[in-house]
């Protein structure tokens, strides 16, 4: 099964813009063909807020891998039991949430990567990173470990912001994008993703990730407002949501049917 083999992290390194679905509450295996078949460039399985046991995220995973479909994993947390377990299922690369300092990176870079550089686990041929990938020999997978997958991290707290240079320039991050809801929140201003001051700040974010080769990304899936931070800088969009999709077709079609019959 052809998988692992750096695309999502040479396209990362090539600063390409990446459209992102996202899956929340779908444990059906038809939304990740969805994505796929629509012309995304990625997926992101959610277990901070989604309701999935490991089973479902394993099986996206598996299913995102046999279409070639690069997929990132949003951990719920940055524990070793949660990282090296999602890890061991060979996703493209995974996102920790609710960073806040310096030490909460290089705390979780510490149990991403094998020795020398960390103490990631290894599981030989018991998981599907070391039983389906036809590594010709271990170093292979963790020089791949090591080197190709994706590490990305939110900048969604106060914290983050004001110890932005600090986790920005730790190094092995590809990937940071901001989490407006919990952003905003955690500004004072909930969900005023439109004031100058959200914008100011978040263009901040754009900047320093520049200056430490970080592809910038953002949650965002109204057109206008992707093509508004394209413009500024932004790379990566967390563009659908499995759930939010369902609700608005569901919604409109609903509407159009009863317009029909007044």
């Amino acid at each position: 099964m052809t998988t692992c083999t750096g695309l999502l992290k040479r396209k990362i390194e090539n600063k390409e813009t990446l459209l992102s679905g996202c899956v929340f509450d779908s444990r059906s295996g038809s939304v990740i063909e969805m994505y796929h078949e629509i012309g995304f460039d990625m997926v992101l399985i959610d277990r901070e807020h989604g309701g999935f046991n490991s089973e479902t995220v394993f099986d996206h995973i598996r299913l995102a891998r046999a279409l070639n479909f690069p997929c990132m994993v949003r951990v719920a947390e940055p524990s070793y039991a949660e990282l090296n377990r999602v890890m061991d299922q060979a996703p493209d690369g995974i996102f920790v949430p609710r960073i806040r300092t310096r030490k909460d990176v290089e705390d979780f870079m510490r149990l991403i990567k094998f020795p020398p550089y960390g103490i990631k686990g290894y599981a030989g041929s018991a998981c599907p990173a070391g039983k389906y990938l036809g590594w010709e020999r271990p170093l292979e997978q963790f020089d791949y470990f090591n080197r190709d997958f994706v590490v990305g991290i939110q900048i969604e707290t106060a914290e983050s912001i004001e110890n932005l240079d600090d986790i920005l320039s730790v190094p092995g991050i590809d990937v940071a994008l901001v989490g407006n809801d919990d952003l905003s929140l955690g500004m004072g201003i909930p969900t005023q993703t439109d004031k100058a001051e959200y914008i100011e700040t978040v263009k901040t974010v754009i900047t320093t990730c520049n200056k430490y080769g970080v592809l910038p990304g953002i949650a965002c899936g109204d057109p206008k407002k992707i093509k508004f931070w394209r413009d500024q800088g932004m790379c990566l969009f967390w563009a659908a949501f499995d759930v939010v999709s369902m609700w608005q077709h569901t919604k409109q079609v609903y509407q159009s049917i009863q317009q029909e019959l007044t």
